[in-house]
């Protein structure tokens, strides 16, 4: 970016405390165990969309930040330009005054990373004290040179992650505002510096499966799955295998609707609904050439504590769609096919009568 990025005060209220789906962080220092890493909500969640201006806000910092990094391939001496110097200079203004002493903030991190390298750039180009203090002594000067080489030595060893935990934050924000393939950039670079952490390869998994890269996702998935196991995090590893089953079951929801019998419908995965205040995402949606919604289906791993159709009938009676399928596994004989009789009234019907009636 060539201009320091012009930021409105508000904005930065609309990065509140989320709980996006994303699976429990495990290996993260204190510091990045903030709202960005809540537990793997099963539950309705609330995605609304951030405005623009917070978005493109988001997006910017997470430019100015890839370019610090993309010109530094030794993190450990990190060298800021004079014009990143002067946008990150503005960035920290606004969040001093949006993020304050707020330790739960999202963008917390954010904060604390920018001040370093707004140091580390007044280290290296402002005045040293023995220029301005020529009188000092010899002693004076070799304690305070001293002491600021063993706070870069410190500072060296803890930047690494420090980047690692703001991509991952900015990230969760960008998933959570609705911007899926920003999120994955941030992701990628979090992963380019440090790719030891199982919540970021499923954080980008599931932002993945959010774009229908379901292959991706499962990638993404697998290798959590594996980290996850190395370090000895049980609940972790049980986690991801519960969502990769998920997405096995939606696999196989997607090839049942692909049959040639439903070619006249169109398949919409990860398809928005608002009810009242609150977004949420269905798996899977089947449309009709009048855009009309004819079946929504859910896909719940049986394993899963939250194991309940609720969900799917709140879709139903928010979209006024006629059917819907509960599946909790690959095998079509376990789906549970509901009509909607309106009015937070369903009917469970057999698969013979759903595919007649959808299909007539």
């Amino acid at each position: 970016m060539s201009t320091i990025m012009q930021t409105p005060q508000s904005i930065l209220s609309t990065f509140t405390p989320f709980g996006p789906p994303v699976l429990r962080t495990h290996g993260f220092p204190r510091k990045v165990l903030l709202a960005s890493a809540q537990p793997f909500a099963q539950e309705f969640i609330d995605a609304t969309p951030y405005p623009e201006s917070a978005a493109q806000w988001l997006t910017d910092l997470l430019n100015l930040l890839a370019s610090i990094v993309n010109q530094n391939e030794d993190l450990s001496r990190v060298v800021v330009a004079e014009a990143e110097y002067q946008q990150l200079s503005a960035v920290l203004d606004d969040l001093i005054y949006g993020v304050g002493e707020d330790e739960d903030h999202p963008l917390s991190a954010a904060m604390a990373l920018i001040g370093t390298l707004i140091k580390t750039y007044e280290d290296q180009h402002f005045p040293k004290l023995v220029d301005l203090f020529p009188e000092l002594s010899k002693e004076t000067l070799d304690k305070t040179i001293g002491e600021s080489e063993n706070t870069i030595a410190i500072l060296s060893e803890q930047i690494k992650t420090d980047f690692v935990i703001v991509f991952f934050s900015i990230g969760c924000l960008l998933w959570k505002g609705g911007k899926a393939e920003d999120a994955i950039a941030a992701y990628d670079l979090a992963v380019h510096i440090n790719s030891d952490y199982a919540s970021i390869y499923a954080s980008r998994g599931e932002a993945k499966a959010d774009l229908n890269d379901l292959i991706g996702a499962r990638s993404d998935l697998q290798n959590a799955l594996k980290l996850s196991e190395k370090q000895g995090e049980k609940d972790f590893s049980v986690a991801i295998e519960d969502r990769l089953q998920e997405l096995d079951i939606i696999e196989a929801i997607i090839a049942y609707f692909s049959e040639p019998r439903f070619a006249k419908f169109s398949i919409i995965r990860e398809y928005s609904i608002q009810m009242g205040k609150i977004h949420s995402k269905a798996d899977i949606v089947l449309r009709d050439a009048k855009r009309n919604f004819v079946v929504i289906a859910e896909c719940k791993s049986s394993v899963e504590t939250n194991y309940s159709p609720e969900p799917l009938k709140s879709f139903l009676c928010a979209t006024d769609t006629p059917f819907g399928i509960f599946a909790s596994g690959t095998n079509t004989g376990s789906w549970v096919f509901y009509e909607n009789l309106r009015h937070n009234r369903f009917r469970q019907i057999e698969r013979s009568d759903f595919e007649k009636r959808v299909l007539e």
